[in-house]
């Protein structure tokens, strides 16, 4: 998936990285754009994107934007929740469910659910809604589903699913696309750990027992990992920073 950012607010356009360039155009909350790069000017740091493939930018405000994730989900399975108006208001997530019932009024109900990875754990949370406001449906994602999160909440994250905006539990496990290279390094270590130890207690003449193999496995694997992160954090961000001055 090509880089792209999320308007959560309306932003102003740029023709150019300087205040001099502002045009009467703008960028509306919920529109999705082709975004390039940062670039810092003057001690402002602009985005670089594309509209009808043209470069033009816009000022880096993170209360503003989201950059796109595409992420695979790692836990069993999870509920994602759709909802329409059924009139013309565009209500927020927030303004159309609640997690209280009331009496007087006619409410529907559904429930979000997350199946953890092991799949013997589960969390859930009702909600409600107003059934004359919205129109309200769901589906069930599996272990290894693409997202594409197209914002974030402490409660929620909103989501792309095909051409629709669906919602999910916040706490969901997954992992981005471009993280895969973590679990390739986890599952070589362990397997070269698994291999190094098979040899060394059947060369010493003891019997290989599965948990003797269990915690220097998980010890060195985590060590590498967070090396190796740390590492290519280190040069992302002296990379990022050198590409914003060019």
């Amino acid at each position: 998936m090509s880089k792209q950012i999320k308007i959560l607010q309306p932003v102003k356009i740029y023709s150019d990285h300087e205040y001099e360039a502002e045009t009467s155009n703008l960028l509306n909350a919920g529109d999705i754009v082709k975004f390039n790069r940062e670039k810092r000017r003057n001690g402002i740091d602009w985005m670089e994107i594309f509209i009808n493939n043209r470069k033009v930018y816009i000022k880096k405000d993170m209360s503003k934007l989201f950059i796109l994730k595409e992420a695979k989900l790692m836990d069993n399975s999870c509920t994602v929740v759709f909802y329409k108006p059924k009139n013309d208001i565009k209500y927020k997530f927030n303004e159309a469910f609640t997690v209280h019932q009331f009496a007087d009024k006619d409410q529907g109900s559904i429930r979000m659910r997350r199946i953890y990875e092991v799949a013997t754990k589960e969390k859930y949370i009702d909600l409600y809604y107003d059934k004359d406001m919205i129109e309200v449906s769901k589906t069930v994602l599996a272990k290894g589903e693409k997202i594409i999160i197209t914002s974030e909440n402490r409660s929620f994250l909103e989501i792309l699913y095909g051409k629709k905006t669906g919602y999910i539990l916040a706490d969901v496990a997954y992992y981005e696309a471009r993280n895969w290279w973590v679990i390739a390094v986890g599952v070589i270590v362990a397997l070269g750990v698994i291999s190094g130890s098979f040899y060394a207690l059947i060369d010493s003449g003891r019997t290989v027992v599965g948990p003797i193999l269990a915690i220097p496995i998980i010890i060195i694997v985590a060590i590498i990992v967070f090396f190796i992160k740390f590492f290519l954090a280190i040069i992302n961000i002296i990379f990022q920073n050198i590409r914003k001055r060019l």
